[in-house]
């Protein structure tokens, strides 16, 4: 929420998505005069502009609603691929693993993984492929561009291990190493993916039994008044 509303990252959001930022500003533009005409005809409909000028207040609030509602998609968008490219990675290393004794490099290996990862995360390896293929690029920088595009703390420790890997050699102790924190972040993985469904559930679940007691509330109330309604025309008679 802080990033929709101080847009600090917004210049990476539109390089990220090769946004076409002239089409994407008229977009936020439209959007905004249409949300403060709705909401004047609403406040005409129900004869709220009868009554002062408070409503005016709603005017800017619907107006910045309807300008941050694209960059907010553009933000959730970013976050669930990121989430997806983090649950992707400890596959992507397993098949790294996999692979590392009959390619015998941690260049060839990763290239060959390219027959076995998916989308999302195809495109991270394309690129992490192209940048150790760029002699203007050190290695070391190619894996940490793409460790920080998973955006996890595990993530730049396994990818300096591999750089490791690729500048020094590889021995029986480090691999070993290397599959131990892969089956731990694995996982921690599976684990964060479970919290994060239960919390779905109960994020779509809560609102329900908020509206299922606000409806007994109001059920119960009308039986009320019209109990006493009709005790009153009893008393009355």
């Amino acid at each position: 929420m802080v990033e929709v509303l101080t847009e600090k990252n917004k210049e990476l959001f539109y390089d990220y998505f090769n946004i076409d930022t002239k089409k994407f500003t008229r977009t936020r533009i439209l959007l905004c005069v249409l949300f403060i005409l709705l909401y004047s005809v609403f406040v005409n409909f129900i004869g709220l502009t009868d009554n002062g000028y408070w409503w005016l207040i709603g005017i800017p609030i619907c107006g910045l609603i309807g300008y941050k509602m694209p960059y907010m998609e553009l933000v959730s968008k970013r976050n669930k691929l990121v989430l997806t490219r983090q649950y992707m990675f400890p596959n992507f290393l397993r098949y790294f693993i996999s692979l590392l004794s009959t390619e015998g490099n941690v260049y060839l290996t990763i290239k060959e993984t390219l027959n076995y990862v998916d989308e999302p995360f195809r495109p991270m390896v394309e690129k992490l492929i192209k940048e150790l293929d760029d002699p203007r690029i050190p290695n070391y920088e190619a894996f940490m561009n793409f460790a920080e595009e998973i955006d996890t703390s595990e993530s730049i420790m396994i990818m300096n291990m591999i750089n490791d890997f690729s500048e020094q050699g590889i021995n029986k102790d480090d691999i070993k190493e290397l599959e131990d924190t892969i089956l731990r972040l694995q996982e921690n993985k599976v684990n964060e993916l479970i919290e994060y469904k239960v919390g779905k559930i109960h994020k779509y679940a809560n609102p329900i039994v908020v509206l299922a007691i606000v409806y007994m509330i109001v059920f119960v109330g009308i039986v009320a008044v019209a109990y006493l309604g009709m005790m009153n025309v009893s008393a009355s008679s």
